[in-house]
C-alpha cells in the first residue's frame, strides 16, 4: 500500500495563505477609499460647475449681489473642500502602494511555500519510485533465482534419470 504525502510545513502555509488574504481585504479596502474620495470630489467638482452657472445666469439676469457673492462664497468653501480632498486622496494613495506592497510581500512567502510543497511532493514521489523499483527488483532476482533452482533440480532429476538408465541398461538392479 502506497504511502500518501504530508507536508510537514502544512500549518504555516496555511497560515501564510491567510496572511495572505488579509493583505488582499487590507489592500482593496484602501483602494476602495480612494474610490470613494474620488467620487465625493468628482461630486464637489460638479457643483462647482453648478454654481460656477448659476454665477453667469445671475449675471445675465441682473440678479441681486448677494446671490452672487453667497454662489462666489459657496465656490470658495467647495475649493477649499476640493484642495482638503485632494490632500486625502495623496495620503490614501500612498497608504494604497504600501497595503499593495505588504499584499504582494504576502504573496511572495505563501509562492514560496507552495514551491517547497512542490518540491517536497517531488522528493516523495521519487523516493515512492525508488523504493517500488527496489522492490521490483528483488521480486525479479528471487523469481530469476528460483526459476534458476527448479531448472537445476530438473537438469539433476534428468542426470539421475539417465545414470539410473544407465545402471538398468549395464544390468544393475
Amino acid at each position: 500500500m502506497a504511502r500518501r504525502f504530508r507536508f510537514n510545513l502544512q500549518a504555516v502555509l496555511c497560515y501564510r495563505e491567510i496572511q495572505e488574504d488579509e493583505r488582499r481585504r487590507e489592500f482593496l479596502e484602501a483602494q476602495r477609499l480612494v474610490d470613494e474620495e474620488k467620487v465625493k470630489r468628482a461630486e464637489m467638482d460638479r457643483e462647482r460647475v453648478g454654481l460656477q452657472d448659476e454665477i453667469v445666469r445671475a449675471f445675465e439676469e441682473h440678479a441681486p449681489i448677494q446671490s452672487v457673492m453667497a454662489s462666489y462664497h459657496m465656490i470658495g468653501r467647495l475649493e477649499g473642500a476640493i484642495a482638503e480632498s485632494l490632500q486625502r486622496q495623496h495620503k490614501l494613495e500612498q497608504e494604497v502602494e504600501i497595503r499593495r506592497q505588504a499584499m504582494i510581500a504576502a504573496r511572495q512567502q505563501t509562492r514560496m511555500m507552495e514551491t517547497l510543497k512542490e518540491q517536497r511532493r517531488e522528493e516523495f514521489i521519487r523516493e515512492e519510485d525508488r523504493i517500488e523499483q527496489a522492490f521490483m527488483d528483488e521480486l525479479l532476482i528471487q523469481t530469476q533465482g528460483r526459476r534458476l533452482r527448479e531448472a537445476q533440480s530438473v537438469a539433476e532429476a534428468a542426470e539421475r534419470q539417465r545414470a539410473l538408465e544407465a545402471f538398468e541398461a549395464e544390468g544393475g538392479e
